[in-house]
């Protein structure tokens, strides 16, 4: 993979993360991007950087912790929702079933995301 696509995928899978972080915590998207560069052991301008299309390059210590954060949180993510899927079910007639359909989509998405990080970043 070429040095540009490897920024490309990496900018991407790094709005998602902070997407997803300011959705989950109640976060501006800038104070989500600010504490995730902490998590990623980055500082806040190269993770704004690398939003922006700025950074120039990405070694193999910024792809390792933006990976291995995105990786814990889907797992996270997958867990979560599958104790919530599992409980709308053990409910014997779940309230919505729009919404256990959601779950279930949400859950299959969040499977089908974790296995192509792992299977891309071996």
């Amino acid at each position: 993979m070429s040095a540009t696509l490897y920024l490309d995928a990496a900018e991407t899978l790094a709005r998602s993360c902070v997407r997803r972080h300011a959705a989950r915590t109640g976060l501006t998207l800038d104070e989500a991007r600010d504490r995730l560069a902490a998590e990623f052991g980055w500082s806040p301008g190269t993770l704004y950087n690398l939003l922006r299309g700025r950074l120039k390059r990405l070694d193999a210590d910024l792809r390792a912790g933006l990976t291995r954060y995105a990786v814990e949180d889907l797992q996270n993510e997958i867990a979560a929702l599958t104790r919530e899927l599992e409980n709308a079910r053990g409910l014997g007639r779940p309230q919505d079933p729009q919404l256990v359909g959601k779950a279930a989509a949400l859950l299959n998405e969040a499977r089908a995301l974790h296995d192509r990080m792992v299977g891309g970043a071996q």
